[in-house]
């Protein structure tokens, strides 16, 4: 009978305390609120990055095993950490405020089992109602984020989104790691036994200490020490002790965290009387207010800080490299050059003035001359297993065109004599430590075995043919020339071939005129001498496919292929790395970068790269969204709980005769620290990280890395601005959590 009547009053207790729970759970609901809005975002966020990430229309474009796949994966993962933190940090306050009500039910003699029980049931509910929404949501999302981008950037058949699986799976991966993340949260917090820490939980502090008046100048030292240790001396000692850094060199960076922290800390918990003592009594409550939750507040700070930092970062990343693929001969003096085996049969000058009439261009300009393939010893460096750079001679084929051929060409004048020669470089050319524009040794007949140590002279500028030698395009004398010419067979001599049109426009059309390929006028051309043409896409893709298809075996080669050099590993029983064919469908997104004579066109390459590039631009612009989301809803989680947990503190201020403009200020005082330094710190570590990227990368600045530098300085105070906004919001909040009715700007 006894065990009927404690089952009657266990069952009776339990639904008592599940409806006392309940109802704390109903009048609790912005916690519950707090917690879910962190996790949905979170999913959110990152699941929708990943969604585009891994959509195949994205995958098709980014070269496997490149840097930029690397680089994506790389602030993938930042992202996803970034994400992380700031779920749970929104899951640590909610256990903060839940420990209140938990204690108060152990109080009164519920068992913690059930309390638990409960609990894991009301978190699951709302954890997993939340993931769900946010990964249900994402695909939306990233279907309008990919949209915007069409229309913004770039719309083409291969860039239309393509919803991908594996972008799923990763955004169930990344929720499965927050539910993992906040039941451990959940059993640490039940596992507390003593009910007086539970709560007392929200309105414990931290021991206050006092703070050095170095601290904020060492951590501007370690920042600066951190940031020169990890980007100038692997730079420098490369260059100067032909000595690379170990991986673990990367470490240095941590330095820059350490310091973040220092600044941080001493921004906060940091307050002195100074000279103006009066100023310091009169604003004691501001000043001193932070000091009780330093560290929690330091470390909530230096997360939104280096999420700043990589908002700024990604977005400077996607601009530079952006313009710097763009730039990438525009320069060029044609806007059409391609270069072939000799032996090879391929579209011809007739053939593309035909082609040119069939889609409204007229040829205004056309050039053709040979290049002869020499064997070259030249002098390099390379790197062995312990960092170590070394010269090492290689031996490989290069090509070589007649001085009077290049200044036909090039409309420069270049006078060459026997046994000198000259380096063609592309424009804004900076030289590497890899190898020297004054790199030959020698230079060897490939059929009789002539041999001649030339004379460097100099360089010479011509972005269309720089781009088909390696490790550069050489000009020789004529002499030398023709002397060479003897004896060498069509096996080893390529055809050049450079042109540029012009679109015809309707007889309507009234602007000025060129000349064409035979010198005859061509009238109505809507585009001006030296300008660009968009009229003329449709020739110049078809001009492409009409290239490709000709192309044969003869020239189905990896881009850093060499005849001779597989020749040599052959004879050494090696396997030649560079060996195979490669798609040659003009389709193939990957073919322009991958293969040995590719085409050159100003406006395909302008299309092509746009479709490359503009796919890194899009996920480096998307991580910067998705960074400054999470540090501004951060920094307002953070306002509004500095407020919630202050609320008592306004009360009492009041009591003794504060005025609501007071508190308002010291409101204003909290705000502007948590807002204004963490987006100082983040912007001024990422300015002069980018500084330093684009300085010590070869030791110069160039105007478009000095533009870059200063639209990134234009990014930051949008930055600002959008913070500011944030600010303003959380602003008005904490003042009605205060109990603050009046405004005072």
């Amino acid at each position: 009978m006894s065990f009927w009547i404690r089952s009657a009053h266990w069952e009776v207790t339990t639904m008592t305390m599940s409806k006392i729970m309940a109802k704390l759970c109903k009048k609790n609901r912005e916690q519950y609120r707090l917690l879910g809005v962190c996790v949905f975002l979170s999913v959110l966020l990152v699941s929708s990055f990943t969604m585009m990430y891994f959509s195949p229309s994205i995958q098709e474009f980014l070269p496997s095993g490149g840097d930029t796949r690397k680089l994506m994966w790389l602030l993938l993962g930042v992202v996803t950490v970034g994400c992380l933190i700031f779920t749970l940090y929104g899951g640590s306050l909610f256990f903060r405020k839940k420990s209140r009500e938990f204690g108060v039910m152990l109080a009164l003699g519920a068992r913690k089992k059930m309390l638990a029980g409960q609990l894991a049931k009301e978190v699951a509910f709302v954890v997993l109602r939340y993931i769900l929404l946010g990964i249900l949501l994402a695909v939306p999302v990233s279907y309008l984020v990919w949209k915007i981008f069409q229309i913004l950037v770039i719309n083409t058949s291969q860039m239309q989104y393509r919803f991908g699986m594996t972008g799923i799976l990763a955004g169930l991966i990344f929720a499965a790691l927050l539910v993992c993340s906040i039941l451990i949260m959940g059993i640490r917090f039940v596992r507390r036994t003593d009910i007086m820490d539970i709560l007392n939980a929200s309105r414990k502090t931290e021991m206050v200490r006092e703070i050095g008046p170095y601290t904020g100048k060492l951590g501007m030292v370690l920042i600066l020490a951190g940031l020169l240790l990890a980007m100038a001396v692997p730079s420098l000692t490369a260059r100067l002790f032909h000595q690379g850094m170990p991986a673990i060199w990367q470490a240095t960076y941590l330095l820059c965290v350490l310091g973040l922290y220092l600044v941080t800390l001493s921004a906060v918990g940091r307050s002195k009387k100074g000279k103006r003592p009066e100023k310091y009594y009169n604003n004691i409550i501001s000043t001193n207010l932070m000091r009780f939750t330093a560290r929690q507040t330091t470390r909530n700070m230096c997360v939104i800080a280096l999420l700043v930092f990589v908002m700024v970062m990604a977005a400077f990343w996607g601009m530079l490299y952006y313009f710097d693929a763009m730039r990438q001969g525009s320069e060029a003096l044609y806007d059409y050059s391609v270069h072939y085996p000799a032996k090879e049969r391929q579209i011809g000058f007739e053939e593309t003035e035909k082609l040119a009439e069939d889609h409204g261009v007229s040829i205004i300009s056309y050039e053709e001359t040979d290049s002869l393939e020499l064997i070259v010893r030249y002098t390099g460096k390379d790197m062995d297993d312990q960092k170590r750079y070394f010269d090492v001679e290689y031996e490989k084929l290069a090509s070589f065109i007649s001085a009077s051929d290049f200044t036909r060409i090039s409309k420069t004048s270049v006078a060459l004599e026997e046994g000198e020669y000259q380096t063609v470089t592309p424009s804004g050319f900076r030289e590497t430590i890899w190898v020297g524009v004054d790199c030959l040794n020698e230079i060897e007949h490939p059929v009789t075995g002539e041999c001649l140590k030339p004379e460097y002279k100099g360089t010479v500028v011509s972005d269309n043919l720089a781009m088909t030698g390696e490790p550069f395009l050489f000009l020789l004398s004529d002499a030398d020339y023709e002397r060479f010419s003897e004896g060498l067979t069509d096996d080893f001599k390529e055809r050049h071939v450079l042109f540029d049109v012009g679109h015809m426009a309707a007889a309507s059309d009234t602007a000025g005129s060129v000349s064409d390929a035979a010198g005859q006028e061509v009238r109505g051309c809507t585009c001006k001498e030296g300008e660009l043409c968009p009229a003329t896409y449709d020739f110049a893709d078809a001009w492409k496919r009409a290239y490709i298809e000709r192309a044969t075996e003869l020239s189905n080669h990896y881009r850093l292929y060499d005849a001779r050099e597989e020749e040599l590993a052959l004879a050494a029983g090696e396997e030649y790395s560079y060996a195979g064919e490669i798609d040659m469908s003009p389709d193939n997104t990957q073919l322009i970068g991958e293969w040995k004579y590719a085409p050159f066109s100003k406006i395909l390459m302008k299309a092509e790269t746009m479709e490359m590039v503009a796919v890194f631009v899009v996920l480096s612009i998307y991580i910067s969204v998705i960074a400054l989301a999470a540090a501004g809803i951060m920094s307002y989680i953070r306002s509004i709980t500095i407020a919630a947990d202050n609320r008592q503190l306004f009360e009492d201020l009041g009591k003794l005769g504060a005025d609501d403009a007071y508190k308002e200020r010291v409101i204003r005082v909290q705000l502007r620290k948590i807002f204004a330094y963490p987006a100082a710190s983040g912007c001024g570590i990422v300015g002069v990280f980018s500084l330093f990227l684009t300085w010590f990368n070869d030791m110069n600045l160039e105007v478009f890395e000095i533009k870059m530098l200063l639209m990134e300085a234009v990014l930051m105070v949008v930055v600002g601005a959008v913070l500011y906004g944030v600010y303003r919001t959380a602003y008005r909040r904490t003042k009605e959590i205060a109990g603050i009715a009046s405004f005072h700007a």
